[in-house]
């Protein structure tokens, strides 16, 4: 192959990568993914311009999905790799590709110059081979870790005058404000919930081996045990935390986030944009940009939550979760007869302490104040 025509074929690899680059940014269906990943097993070379433009928009940080393999490995199959055959010279191995068919090796004028150039070729072959490696380790890596099809979601909506509470099998409670949707997609790896339009409160459920994020236009919440307010609004993100930590990072490319969930176990990185603790609110543009970060004062966290909770036959667990959107102090029931016991009444959304001083008052409860935390606890151990 001449070098007008190698140009022209890595121009039209690159063009290529390119394409699918943008085509695998959004969503997209089984066939279409299946016709990427047909791309990119047909050479190494696919695999490589892929990675390089999905770095080149800073979607990767290194050169594989996840640690598929150490340099040593990658040294041991560069080694292996069958179009390299060793040569010996004065009792010492170095390695150089194996001619084609028909083709002579030419002869070094001058021995000396000669050992020079076998060394420089035998380095090129061995960089090229681990390349190769490489790029077919990350092929590997990210066909296997394809999900075989996406977790169907499960949307939420509320209606456009009333706010609505939602409690998902995972222990997480949401309330919706009115006219919010969310689309909730949970699997083995991780939880997803999408909020696809107005605002909505999340007390999270706790389950280590599935970590929560919420995304919210270009951004993606990721809770630390909290309890936090997301709105969308004129193509910006609000974020503010009532209870506990976030972090809150730009949203990644959804297939890459499932693969990475795959074969991680966790979310794939992304910078951090913004840290916010219990009192602190974040407004961020659809790119990226902190437009804002303050303290906020708890009362007017979410001005959409109704001013009195108001209950009849629930149980006592689901009213304290209710109380926690307004509380920087969580109320945990740890006494499962409490949290099943049935009540009725109205409180002031604000006047937490009226609620902990009700259920301080049954019988057998006893009230544990903890930095950070309110718990309740059976009085009868």
């Amino acid at each position: 192959m001449n070098e007008a025509r190698t140009t022209r074929v890595s121009r039209r690899t690159t063009e290529e990568a390119a394409a699918w680059h943008l085509d695998m940014r959004e969503e997209v269906d089984a066939g279409t993914r299946q016709r990427f990943l047909d791309w990119l097993r047909r050479s190494p070379q696919h695999v490589a311009e892929y990675l390089a433009i999905a770095q080149l928009h800073g979607e990767m940080r290194a050169a594989t999905l996840a640690e598929i393999a150490t340099f040593d490995e990658l040294r041991a199959l560069a080694d292996s790799e069958p179009s390299v055959l060793p040569f010996v010279r004065g009792g010492q191995a170095s390695r150089v590709a194996a001619p084609q068919d028909g083709q002579r090796p030419s002869a070094a004028a001058e021995p000396a110059t000669a050992h020079r150039h076998e060394r420089q070729r035998a380095r090129t072959v061995r960089r090229l081979a681990i390349a190769a490696s490489v790029a077919m380790a990350v092929s590997i890596g990210l066909i296997g870790a394809w999900p075989a099809r996406e977790t169907p979601a499960v949307r939420y909506a509320a209606d456009a005058a009333a706010v609505r509470s939602v409690a998902l099998d995972d222990g997480t409670w949401l309330q919706l404000a009115p006219g919010a949707m969310v689309d909730v997609a949970f699997d083995l790896h991780a939880r997803r919930i999408t909020l696809i339009a107005g605002h909505a409160s999340f007390d999270i459920g706790k389950d280590p081996a599935r970590p929560l994020s919420v995304m919210a236009g270009g951004q993606r919440i990721d809770d630390i045990g909290t309890v936090f307010n997301v709105g969308l609004r004129d193509g910006e993100t609000d974020v503010s935390v009532v209870s506990g930590r976030v972090t809150v990072s730009q949203r990644p490319v959804a297939w890459l986030d499932r693969a990475s969930q795959r074969v991680t176990g966790s979310a794939w990185s992304t910078d951090t944009i913004v840290a916010l603790g219990a009192g602190e609110d974040a407004r961020v543009a659809m790119d990226g940009r902190l437009l804002g970060h303050a303290n906020h004062a708890t009362a007017t966290v979410a001005p959409w939550l109704p001013a009195e909770i108001a209950f009849h036959g629930s149980s006592v667990a689901d009213v304290a979760r209710r109380f926690n959107a307004y509380t920087q102090a969580p109320l945990t029931i740890d006494d499962p007869d409490l949290a099943d016991k049935r009540i009725s009444g109205v409180f002031h959304a604000s006047d937490v302490e009226a609620f902990v001083s009700y259920l301080g008052s049954l019988p057998n409860v006893r009230v544990i104040r903890e930095p950070g935390r309110i718990r309740f606890v059976s009085a009868k151990r």
